[in-house]
């Protein structure tokens, strides 16, 4: 991408010449005509290095380099002083207000470019950006949060996160792991920059964490576009026998071998559109929960926090436990809703798959294991596969078998499974199954 050259001067024949010297060079340039609009142009778009002039009108270029270095967002900025004013006091007032260089007009170009590559390769060693991605790290992350929730106009937080790149980095290696962290970096640039918002903000968190800020109406086509660039491009960093199997083979956290299915992001998102944050850190923690629970399904999802000003904690919340988990694993997606909500309803918490490999997923990511998994015997041998390995676990998961058939039902028996029948599964039924294996005396 190429930098960003600010320039603030009031003569507009000078700032025309700068604005043609520097697009030559391949710069994208921002031009400003007095110190207010020099700041609110720095703030509105960060750029990479500033001109400035000192005297202009409304403020001069002193105050207006005292207000950015006093902004911790652009604080980091080179800023180098474009003045007729060579005397000494001149210069040394400049360089306390906080510039890193003078230039004197009128100016010799080869220096000038000279100076400017010089300082715009200095501030690229600086740690404010991800040395892998290049992009804003957590110090500009939480000042340009902090910034957003003060102006309080309406945006949205996304936090993505790379599902299955431990079992990735731990395949192929870290070098090729760093490759997927740049894809990512790159299907965010080409998606935010595709909308052409000059106030949309991508930063680093760090490892395979990322933040975008936008705006709330963006956040469904973002999510989606992001999804589909970074599910297709992805495919090309696997190994074709790995791409075919559709998996790969590691340890989860609790030392258990799994299958890990094809890397992909999960994005959980807050927006201040219903209610108001006077704390950046509250509005990123809830971003954060709302990535878990994208997590909660296998595949590139996203999950966004729309509760309003009144909402209020749940009675797990307040008593600072947890409630216990389900995982329903299932290939009807219209049955794994229906005992989704069944389950939800009586205060458990959730969590659904598909078929085994998605069951092996969120087993993986799970830091700790479900405390019931609900299976569908129509799903076969790799199901009961699982199921053995489950009973291995210290301690194993409480188990209900769905039996689709009575030979699945003697499968259950036999492995001292419970089990309800698939036909007819009565909601009734069903839930008093839950309590039954869930209110065993330990």
């Amino acid at each position: 991408m190429d930098k960003i050259i600010l320039i603030a001067d009031d003569d507009p024949t000078l700032r025309e010449l700068l604005v043609t010297l520097l697009s030559s060079q391949g710069y994208q340039v921002l031009a400003a005509e007095n110190g207010d609009q020099l700041v609110r142009k720095a703030q509105e778009r960060m750029p990479d290095l500033l001109l400035v002039d000192l005297m202009m009108p409304q403020f001069d270029g002193y105050e207006a380099i005292r207000q950015l270095r006093n902004d911790t967002r652009t604080a980091h900025l080179p800023m180098l002083i474009l003045t007729a004013r060579s005397a000494s006091d001149d210069v040394v007032i400049g360089f306390e207000s906080g510039a890193d260089d003078y230039i004197t007009k009128p100016f010799n170009t080869s220096e000038l470019l000279a100076r400017i590559k010089s300082h715009l390769r200095r501030a690229a060693q600086r740690p404010v950006h991800s040395p892998l991605t290049g992009l804003p790290g957590n110090v500009l992350l939480s000042e340009e949060l902090k910034y957003r929730i003060k102006q309080n106009e309406p945006f949205a937080l996304l936090y993505i996160d790379l599902n299955n790149f431990k079992a990735f980095n731990d395949t192929y290696g870290f070098a090729r792991g760093d490759r997927v962290i740049k894809l990512m970096a790159d299907v965010l640039r080409d998606t935010v920059a595709a909308r052409n918002q000059p106030s949309d903000f991508i930063g680093h968190i760090g490892g395979d964490d990322f933040a975008v800020m936008t705006t709330p109406d963006a956040v469904q086509p973002l999510c989606a576009a992001i999804h589909e660039r970074f599910n297709h491009q992805v495919r090309e960093l696997y190994d074709p026998e790995d791409l075919e199997r559709g998996y790969l083979e590691g340890v989860d956290r609790q030392g258990q071998r799994r299958h890990f299915p094809l890397t992909s992001a999960s994005i959980g998102g807050v927006t201040n559109l219903y209610r108001h944050f006077d704390d950046y850190e509250e509005m990123s923690r809830i971003a954060a929960e709302m990535k878990h629970v994208a997590k909660t399904r296998p595949g590139s999802l996203y999950a966004m926090d729309t509760r309003g000003a009144n909402a209020t904690p749940t009675a797990s919340e307040r008593r600072g436990s947890h409630p216990r988990t389900i995982l329903l694993v299932s290939g009807e997606a219209a049955l794994r809703e229906r005992l989704a909500n069944l389950v939800q309803a009586q205060h458990y918490r959730a969590l659904s798959a598909a078929d085994a490999l998605e069951t092996h997923a969120l087993l993986a990511h799970e830091s700790v294991p479900p405390d019931t998994l609900v299976f569908d015997t129509r799903l076969g041998e790799p199901i009961w596969k699982l199921v053995d390995e489950l009973h291995q676990h210290q301690p194993p998961p409480r188990l209900l078998a769905l039996a689709a058939s009575p030979d699945d039902s003697a499968h259950a028996a036999q492995l001292q499974v419970p089990h309800c029948p698939l036909e007819p599964l009565t909601d009734s039924d069903f839930l008093a199954r839950i309590y039954e294996i869930n209110t065993v005396v330990e």
